[in-house]
């Protein structure tokens, strides 16, 4: 997989430039979350476009980093002047930095990292916060419907989530407080957003009779993309 990692803004984005829709996503659903201290160490890991960076930096951080293995992710975030550095293992750069990060962020990663890897990363990630520290992780959500239009848009995602089953490695690795959430993907100021929402409503509320029906599980949270909030 690093050959395509190698070239994975060329291959995987379509095109060489951020997608800006994300700052006012990645601020309605998680800047609440993040230290008050605009002094604290926070670190994205798995950088992509460097959307989360942005953020960062858009907010005031001044002690931001990102790392990732993908030496063409790492050129572009570089070249609109975004602070991120490559590195050969996401894991052993936690190992190498205890205790240090207030919040850590894990936008749609873990889902690359292979099954017997997920729980020692996660591991990893515990032990570079800080105390109270704060880990964003998101994913794509496999309770949802056609949620695996998200998983397999990359031949590089190695393992699928549901609620449960991320439950299960967090616990393992260590973690206990911790609370899920849809990751709201609709915004804007729009005639069109509250429709869409109240579409939306319905179309879930029919999947879940559906399941109901069915004796299927029958999770609640069902946007395409999910999230949990780590508290250590």
């Amino acid at each position: 997989m690093q050959e395509i990692f190698d070239t994975y803004v060329e291959n995987s984005f379509g095109e060489e430039k951020q997608a800006t829709f994300k700052f006012k996503q990645f601020e309605l659903n998680y800047k609440k979350y993040f230290p008050r201290n605009k002094e604290a160490k926070v670190l994205d890991i798995g950088i992509g476009r460097g959307e989360m960076l942005s953020c960062y930096e858009n907010w005031g951080y001044k002690n931001y980093l990102g790392v990732d293995i993908s030496p063409s992710t790492v050129k572009f975030c570089k070249s609109i002047g975004l602070n991120c550095e490559c590195v050969r293992d996401s894991g052993q750069y936690l190992k190498d930095n205890q205790n240090i990060f207030e919040l850590i962020t894990l936008i749609d990663v873990l889902e690359h990292i292979p099954r017997e890897f997920v729980v020692s990363f996660l591991k990893d990630v515990k032990n570079a916060l800080k105390d109270d520290g704060v880990f964003i992780i998101q994913v794509p959500n496999l309770q949802a419907p056609d949620g695996q239009l998200h998983m397999y848009n990359d031949v590089t995602h190695m393992m699928g989530y549901i609620e449960h089953s991320l439950q299960q490695v967090l616990i393992t690795a260590g973690f206990t407080k911790f609370h899920f959430q849809g990751f709201e993907e609709i915004i804007g100021s729009s005639w069109k957003v509250p429709i869409r929402k109240i579409l939306r409503s319905i179309y879930w509320k029919i999947v879940r009779f559906n399941r109901k029906v069915n004796g299927n599980i029958n999770p609640e949270i069902l946007n395409p993309v999910f999230s949990v909030i780590v508290k250590k």
